[in-house]
């Protein structure tokens, strides 16, 4: 079971969706994937046309220890999917204070079986807060989607000076797994500035593939579906698809 945690410390940069549907690719590939939304937005549960209700358990219950893994899932498109709720700011103000807030995740995953799944997905907010802190501290492996902005750049620049904290104190193991340009237009100037700045100082962690801008993709997450379910023949769909087969080499190769 491999843990990725999709983050950037910049929002709008096709984080949610790009953790959407790789994952969706990768069920429909056959593998076996599970999604936590550590966001309070819960932009990922929204994507999904999940809405978790007040009498219904999500990740902050999982996280708390007050329900199972196994009551707080839902299924969805192939995939096992832990909802977020605006409860989960509750994290923030629980008694304990910092102690042990980071790894509250990291923690708690433990308890599924190490063979359910081929790959566990984090989602996480666009800020170094409480929940990125812990998607980062509970992962193996982070894929950073990135824009064709220079914003998109500077909270990836931001993340990575970050990164060695994390790995002296919480997380040795941790590694980047790729870099994911999302609605990449290469024929742009300022797409093709900002994809060579990456490749200039990341080198290979840039992913060969990109997605494309495409109106497919907003449409998809509006409806509660993934791209795959919403049109499978659109540009977004192949771009993740290819997207889906260079996370999978990625990790066969580590």
């Amino acid at each position: 079971m491999i843990t990725v945690g999709f983050c950037n410390l910049k929002g709008g940069v096709g984080k949610t969706t790009s953790c959407q549907n790789i994952a969706a690719a990768l069920a429909r590939m056959g593998r076996r994937v599970a999604i936590l939304d550590m966001d309070p937005q819960s932009n990922l549960s929204a994507s999904f046309g999940v809405v978790a209700e007040e009498t219904t358990p999500h990740v902050f219950d999982f996280l708390s220890g007050n329900a199972s893994w196994d009551e707080v899932l839902i299924k969805k498109e192939g995939i096992d999917i832990i909802p977020s709720a605006i409860d989960l700011i509750m994290v923030e103000l629980h008694p304990e204070g910092s102690i042990g807030k980071d790894t509250l995740l990291k923690d708690a995953i433990l308890s599924i079986e190490s063979d359910r799944y081929d790959f566990v997905f984090f989602d996480s907010p666009p800020q170094l807060g409480v929940f990125t802190r812990n998607v980062i501290a509970a992962s193996d492996n982070l894929l950073i989607p990135i824009d064709g902005g220079f914003y998109g750049l500077s909270g990836l620049r931001l993340l990575n000076e970050a990164i060695p904290l994390f790995k002296e104190r919480l997380n040795p193991n941790l590694s980047i797994l790729g870099i994911l340009l999302t609605r990449h237009n290469p024929n742009v100037f300022i797409h093709k500035e900002v994809a060579a700045e990456i490749k200039n100082f990341f080198g290979d962690l840039l992913f060969d593939a990109y997605i494309r801008q495409n109106v497919s993709l907003v449409e998809a997450g509006s409806f509660g579906e993934s791209i795959f379910s919403y049109d499978a023949s659109s540009n977004g769909a192949r771009d993740y698809e290819q997207a889906a087969l260079e996370f999978i080499g990625r990790c066969e190769h580590d």
